[in-house]
């Protein structure tokens, strides 16, 4: 449907509204989503988003093996098979984890695992103690991966939530696209990034643009 107006002048002016959460599609968690102190989304320093060092770990054969695939736990192993192969990760990286479960996008029932008899989730995340690795011995700047959360969807505790939250560590969530980095970071470029979310003064998070390029 055609929204435009023409004005006495003869000018088409077009001027639209909308409303969305700040949680949808490829979106940026500001530390205030789990942290009554946390910075909000205006208040994390450009440096940490703005042509940013990056790093992304592909675990996606580690996901298909599993014979309950929506089980996976990013962990420790996972990041010492890395580093093995491409290198100690810089400090003030952005992490990114590729599992492939943006395949399932845009279907609710694959994607999520929901589950209608118990409205529980289930789909791959990241686990409190890799994540405190790579706060504390890489001190990162961020992390993210191509599900709906970092944490499990089965822990409902969100324990990774609120470790990176008290940490004012920003965590990117259903990060689309991140195949397409896959034979560029195979041939160990350095990868960097451009995160930019909607910039909404007083924010818990927002949905970002993530340009990326290799160096």
């Amino acid at each position: 449907m055609d929204y435009a107006n023409v004005s006495r002048n003869g000018f088409i002016y077009s001027a639209y509204s909308f409303c969305m959460g700040e949680h949808g599609g490829t979106h940026l968690d500001a530390p205030i989503h789990f942290n009554r102190n946390g910075w909000t989304l205006d208040q994390i320093p450009l440096a940490n988003l703005i042509d940013v060092p990056a790093v992304l770990i592909d675990v996606e054969n580690d996901v298909n093996a599993l014979v309950r695939p929506h089980e996976f736990v990013f962990g420790l192993s996972h990041i010492e098979a890395h580093e093995k192969s491409h290198g100690t990760i810089r400090s003030g990286s952005v992490v990114l984890v590729h599992t492939g479960w943006s395949k399932f996008w845009p279907d609710k029932i694959k994607y999520l695992g929901w589950d209608n008899a118990t409205e529980s989730l289930n789909f791959p995340g990241l686990s409190e103690k890799a994540v405190e690795m790579l706060i504390k011995a890489r001190q990162i700047n961020g992390i993210g991966l191509d599900t709906a959360s970092v944490d499990p969807g089965a822990n409902q505790a969100f324990s990774t939530h609120v470790l990176l939250a008290k940490e004012q560590i920003f965590s990117l969530e259903n990060v689309a696209n991140l195949r397409t980095l896959l034979s560029e970071t195979k041939s160990n470029c350095s990868l960097r990034l451009f995160i930019l979310p909607l910039n909404i003064v007083g924010g818990t998070g927002a949905p970002a643009r993530i340009l990326a390029y290799c160096e």
